[in-house]
């Protein structure tokens, strides 16, 4: 805020406090109730919506922000809890009739919707195995992956929405006989011992098995995509505040970023002026998006 004030002074000739600038950013994220209740409803709607989480200090204490995005929308806000609750309080997954592409966070699967599986965790995580304990199955999977996700860009450039029969089959098998080799080389961890690599390359395993087809929904719904990639850019402002500022000073401080955040991000994603959108934010009729 201080150096925003030099920034006012030294640059605009216009000397404005600390204080009124607070005051400003304040008033502004009170502005933003009716552009998040529309984007809110407009994330029910949508076909697909991304989620992330991450950690932030407020008030002395970890909090965490929560966001739900599309390439046109972004709502993000911050919770003194990671879980269900704070999800729920976003009010964006319990209601929205779409698919939900995320980390594979276990408190995501409390709700009974279509769920869709970053495979850029996957590849690393693999490729963890692959290169840390030497096991080319692992490496072998990774390239099948990446080798649907081309097939699938391939077939989009064709004009196509959707793999050929023999394609997907072939990919549904190896990926198959892939696990299943891992299995072998890594079963089930002895209950109360000391298991090391085995047991994260066993938990990997059974994520990759019991929700094949979420790892895989990418290939039969070109909708989906490959990665979580939007939600990590959407929420990667946040990780900079932290960077810089180290923290919020309260959780209310912490909600207005978000709020404003969310604003500004959609601004840009819909192509609209953003020094227009914060005057109209200002003068009370806050910039409303379009749809997902």
């Amino acid at each position: 805020m201080d150096r925003m004030a030099q920034l006012f002074s030294d640059v605009l000739r216009a000397p404005v406090s600390v204080g009124a600038l607070a005051q400003m950013v304040t008033e502004a994220a009170e502005g933003t109730g009716p552009f998040l209740e529309s984007t809110r409803r407009l994330l029910h709607d949508a076909p697909v919506v991304h989620f992330d989480e991450t950690g932030g200090r407020a008030a002395g204490k970890l909090h965490w922000v929560h966001s739900a995005s599309t390439g046109r929308l972004t709502l993000i806000d911050c919770h003194p809890k990671r879980g269900r609750l704070a999800m729920d309080d976003l009010g964006v997954i319990g209601e929205m009739t779409g698919i939900a592409v995320h980390d594979g966070w276990k408190p995501y699967r409390h709700y009974d919707i279509d769920h869709a599986l970053c495979n850029a965790h996957h590849l690393r995580e693999l490729k963890a195995v692959a290169i840390g304990w030497d096991q080319g199955w692992a490496d072998d999977l990774a390239g099948l992956l990446v080798e649907a996700k081309h097939a699938v860009e391939a077939a989009r450039t064709k004009g196509s929405d959707h793999l050929d029969d023999a394609t997907l089959h072939s990919i549904r098998v190896r990926y198959g006989q892939l696990v299943a080799k891992g299995f072998s080389l890594n079963p089930a961890p002895e209950v109360g011992k000391r298991s090391g690599y085995v047991k994260k390359a066993f938990n990997l395993l059974v994520r990759l098995d019991t929700q094949r087809t979420d790892v895989l929904r990418f290939t039969t719904d070109f909708d989906v995509p490959f990665d979580n990639n939007q939600a990590e850019r959407d929420i990667r402002m946040v990780k900079l505040q932290q960077k810089i500022s180290g923290s919020w000073r309260t959780l209310e401080g912490a909600r207005n970023f978000c709020a404003i955040r969310s604003y500004l991000s959609t601004l840009r994603k819909q192509d609209y002026n953003v020094l227009a959108g914060l005057r109209q934010l200002f003068e009370g009729h806050a910039w409303l998006p379009a749809g997902a």
